[in-house]
C-alpha cells in the first residue's frame, strides 16, 4: 500500500496481491477463505473476479484516471448481479487502483455510487482503508461500542450509513404507492406536525433518515438485553421491530409496533433489516458507557434541522458531571428530564442510581426496577423517545435485566 502511494508502474496483480495482503493482516473478521483472488464467477462461464472480499467484488485497475469507467461498471456490474443472485444476499461492488477507491451496491440491476475513498498519506492509508472497508462489510466482531467507533462505522459519513439510506430509500420510492406506507408516512408527519408546528417540514429524506434511526435503535435494544441479532439465529425482522421479545421478557414501552415497521409491509423489507441487524451485531452493547444513540442521532440528522426544531444535546462529559454535582444521595433522590433527547442525563442519573444501589446491598434485579421509579425522562420527539428509552435500557445493563429476581418492567 506505501509503495502504490509513492508512486511508481505497478501492474494489476501487484495490486490485488497488495490488496489481499493488507486484509488478511488487518483485524477485520476474515481469514484467506474471506479474501480470494481470481475467484471463479462459478456460472459456467470462465469468468473470474479479481478479488472476493467476504460479500464484495473487488475489480482492480492499474489507473482509474486512464480507465474506461462505464466498461469497467459494466463488468463489475455483471459480477456483483451474478454472485448476488448466486449467493442469495445482496453483494456490493467496488472499483480501485489502490489508491482512489469507489464502493457501488446493486440498486434495481444498476451499480449506483455510495461512497469514495481517496488515500494520500502513507502513515494513514493503511488504516482509513481498513475502516472505510469494514464499515461496508461489516465483519468485525466484537467491536467496543465507542464513540468514535460507532461514527466511523454506523456514522452519517461512513459506507455503512450511505449504503442503508441508498437501500431504505430504495425500498420506500418502490412502495411509496402503498397505502400502508402512505398511511405510516401520514401518521408520523402529523405526529410531528403537532409538535413543533410550523418549523416541522415533511421532508422524504428526514422520513428515512428517521426510520433508519429508529429500525438500529430498536434492533440495539434487543442486543442489550443478550439477543443474538446476527443474521441466521432466532430472531425474525419481525420480532426485532415489533417487540414480542420484550413483552415475553416482561419488558414494556421500548420496542413497540410504530410508523416506521413500513419496512416490514415491503418486498426487500425483511432483508433490508437482517443486513442491518449484521452491522449492528459486530458491537459488544453490553460494554456502553454513555449515550450512543446521541451520537447516531447527531451524526444523522443535519446540524441545521436540529437547530431549526430546538434541538441540543448535551456532551456525556456535561451530563455525567452535572448528575454527579446535582445528586447528593441517589438512593433518595427522584430525577426527571422534562427534555431527555436521546436519554444522556437519563444514563447517567441512571447509572448513578445503579452503583448506589449496587454499595447498598441491593440485588440486581431490584435496582433494575426501582431505578424506573427514580429516574424518568420525557420528550414531544418520537424518534428522541425511542432513543431514550433504548438509552435506558443500555444504562440498566445485560445482567440487571436478566436477573432472575426482576418483575416487570417499564421504561
Amino acid at each position: 500500500m506505501r509503495d502504490m502511494l509513492r508512486g511508481g508502474v505497478h501492474t494489476e496483480a501487484d495490486i490485488q496481491s497488495s490488496i489481499k495482503t493488507l486484509l488478511l493482516a488487518a483485524d477485520i473478521g476474515l481469514d484467506d477463505a474471506g479474501v480470494v483472488l481470481e475467484d471463479p464467477m462459478g456460472d459456467g462461464s470462465k469468468r473470474r473476479i479479481d478479488i472476493r472480499f467476504g460479500q464484495a467484488i473487488i475489480e482492480t485497475k492499474r489507473d482509474l484516471g486512464q480507465t474506461d469507467l462505464q466498461a469497467a461498471l459494466e463488468q463489475l456490474g455483471g459480477y456483483v448481479a451474478t454472485r448476488s443472485r448466486m449467493a442469495g444476499v445482496p453483494f456490493l461492488g467496488i472499483l480501485t487502483d489502490g489508491v482512489s477507491w469507489r464502493l457501488y451496491d446493486l440498486i434495481d440491476d444498476e451499480l449506483v455510487p455510495v461512497s469514495r475513498l481517496q488515500l494520500s498519506d502513507p502513515d494513514t492509508a493503511a488504516d482509513r482503508l481498513i475502516v472505510w472497508l469494514e464499515s461496508a462489510l461489516a465483519t468485525k466482531p466484537d467491536i467496543a461500542p465507542l464513540p468514535k467507533e460507532i461514527e466511523d462505522r454506523l456514522g452519517v459519513d461512513s459506507p455503512a450509513h450511505q449504503i442503508d439510506i441508498v437501500r431504505l430509500l430504495d425500498l420506500y420510492r418502490d412502495n411509496a404507492g402503498s397505502s400502508e406506507v402512505q398511511l405510516k408516512r401520514e401518521l408520523w408527519a402529523k405526529l410531528l406536525r403537532t409538535s413543533f408546528g410550523a418549523e416541522f417540514v415533511d421532508d422524504e429524506e428526514l422520513f428515512i433518515n428517521h426510520t433508519l434511526l429508529v429500525l438500529s435503535a430498536e434492533i440495539i435494544a434487543h442486543a442489550a438485553i443478550g439477543f443474538d441479532t446476527s443474521p441466521g439465529k432466532a430472531l425474525t425482522p419481525q420480532e426485532l421491530l415489533t417487540g414480542s421479545k420484550f413483552r415475553q421478557a416482561q419488558i414494556h414501552g421500548v420496542v413497540e409496533e410504530d410508523f416506521f415497521d413500513w419496512v416490514l409491509e415491503v418486498d426487500g423489507g425483511e432483508g433490508f433489516v437482517m443486513q442491518l441487524a449484521r452491522r449492528i451485531s459486530r458491537f459488544v452493547w453490553a460494554d456502553v458507557e454513555n449515550d450512543v444513540l446521541k451520537i447516531l442521532y447527531e451524526s444523522v440528522i443535519p446540524a441545521e434541522e436540529r437547530e431549526r426544531l430546538g434541538e441540543y444535546y448535551t456532551p456525556d462529559w456535561l451530563a455525567d458531571r452535572v448528575v454527579a454535582d446535582t445528586i447528593d444521595d441517589p438512593l433518595t433522590a427522584r430525577v426527571a428530564d422534562p427534555s431527555c433527547g436521546s436519554g444522556t442525563f437519563l444514563f447517567h442519573a441512571g447509572r448513578r442510581y445503579l452503583a448506589a444501589a449496587e454499595d447498598a446491598g441491593h440485588s440486581a434485579g431490584s435496582a433494575a426496577i426501582q431505578v424506573c421509579a427514580h429516574v424518568v425522562g420525557m420528550d414531544i420527539h418520537p424518534v428522541a423517545v425511542t432513543l431514550a428509552r433504548v438509552t435506558y435500557l443500555l444504562a440498566i445493563g445485560k445482567e440487571r435485566l436478566g436477573h432472575p429476581d426482576r418483575g416487570a418492567l417499564s421504561t
